[in-house]
């Protein structure tokens, strides 16, 4: 099973989009709104006529919170908010208007912001992170919470990591620190803060792209995207080793560690297979311990190896793809025929209908690591 039907020639598809604000239905040309990797924010940008009586309205709000909603409704024609999907809710961060044409401009991101720009304020050592997640959410009344319990102080981390919490530290960078070291996803969809593991849940279904190319059948190839486009960074496609060093100075002590990448060249020439040199990388952070050090160095080989192979497509609209959503590639019978894990989609949506940009990377769990 995948997440995205694969759509035949002259299909017809009928999205509708209704975008909301303080429970009103605004009247909008176009938007696009931005779907980031787990841990960023996301962004909306809108573009609205308003008339010229409704400018003192629209030019004293302090803030401004935009629901979008968008489907595939029963009846086009006639179709609600039940009928549709909350794809994203966020809060504008810039009102622009042009009194020629009488457009306004909304752009911002969406309530990742709320922790983004809010700081910490107090202590949480005797917390677990569960706990720490809901205490922040609970700020913000506008956000339901789903938050798988932890156990465990948060402390024992601080401490480990010889990390000190300071006011001036984002509520995001906290909340994210910890769901990492639970191995758990933070991220927010909609009006809702998740963290736990929803890896499981909702990413076994890949969006597939699926290139045919000419045959007997079809004088030419044939591809479910508009748009497809391949890259191959070269210069980390053979040997990648990264070194980690530290100096850890409660134990008066210096670490070092180094991964190296198992990739080997693969059907080049001979007279070419003395062109290529291996890739070295060197990082030094205070105050890890061995196995921290051993852990920093195998994650940012794997972090490197995600860029050897990437992708950008243009495909048609849906409710499903996220970036925990995996993509797969089929029938170009080259190394790009993989899975790819999703760095970044845009959801365009005007007078042309609605599409999707997808930018995604080596899934990580397809990037080989040799330990040394």
């Amino acid at each position: 099973m995948s997440v995205n039907q694969i759509i035949q020639a002259g299909q017809a598809r009928t999205p509708r989009a209704i975008l909301m604000v303080g429970g009103t239905a605004i009247p909008w040309l176009s938007f696009e709104m931005q779907h980031n990797g787990i841990y960023e924010a996301g962004s909306l940008s809108l573009k609205m006529p308003v008339p010229f009586a409704q400018w003192p309205f629209w030019t004293q709000q302090t803030e401004i919170i935009v629901d979008v909603y968008v489907g595939f409704p029963a009846d086009p024609a006639n179709c609600t908010t039940a009928d549709l999907t909350l794809m994203m809710t966020a809060r504008m961060d810039e009102f622009k208007l042009d009194p020629a044409t009488s457009l306004v401009s909304l752009s911002g991101r969406d309530l990742t912001s709320l922790f983004i720009d809010n700081k910490i304020n107090g202590t949480y050592q005797n917390m677990t992170s569960s706990e720490v997640i809901a205490q922040l959410a609970s700020t913000f009344p506008v956000l339901q919470q789903n938050i798988t319990a932890t156990t465990g102080w948060i402390g024992n981390y601080l401490k480990q990591d010889n990390v000190q919490i300071q006011n001036s530290t984002s509520m995001w960078k906290l909340m994210t620190y910890l769901a990492q070291h639970e191995g758990l996803q933070c991220f927010v969809l909609g009006r809702e803060l998740y963290f736990g593991d929803f890896g499981t849940s909702v990413s076994d279904s890949p969006y597939r792209i699926v290139y045919q190319p000419p045959g007997a059948s079809n004088a030419a190839p044939a591809i479910n995207a508009e748009r497809l486009d391949f890259s191959h960074d070269m210069t980390i496609s053979g040997d990648v080793t990264v070194r980690v060093r530290s100096f850890h100075g409660a134990q008066n002590a210096a670490y070092a560690y180094t991964a190296k990448s198992a990739r080997t060249q693969k059907n080049i020439e001979q007279s070419m297979k003395t062109v290529q040199t291996a890739q070295e990388y060197d990082y030094v952070f205070p105050g890890m311990t061995q196995q921290q050090v051993q852990q920093k160095a195998e994650s940012l080989l794997q972090q490197i190896g995600q860029h050897e192979y990437k992708l950008e497509a243009t495909v048609p609209g849906d409710l499903a793809t996220f970036p925990w959503t995996p993509v797969t590639v089929e029938g170009t019978g080259t190394d790009f025929d993989a899975t790819y894990g999703i760095a970044r989609i845009s959801r365009s949506f005007d007078r042309r209908g609605y599409s999707m940009s997808i930018s995604a990377r080596t899934a990580p769990d397809t990037v080989e690591v040799k330990l040394s």
